[in-house]
């Protein structure tokens, strides 16, 4: 049985190693809630902010 409040958190060692509590990667984690549970400003903010991460993310690679 599925409802429409499930979800999948995602969470990476590398993360916990390098001291993420809780270690969970947030770019890959999903919630079928998600937005509709939301005030729109935290929605705002929440977009902006998960681009940002995956654009820290990305470039970490290579340093």
């Amino acid at each position: 049985v599925i409802s429409i409040t499930d979800g999948q958190c995602f969470l990476e060692s590398d993360l916990f190693n390098s001291g993420v509590r809780p270690a969970i990667n947030v770019g890959i984690s999903v919630s079928r809630v998600g937005g509709s549970a939301q005030p729109k400003a935290m929605k705002k903010v929440a977009g902006r902010l998960r681009l940002n991460l995956a654009q820290y993310r990305e470039l970490e690679a290579f340093a």
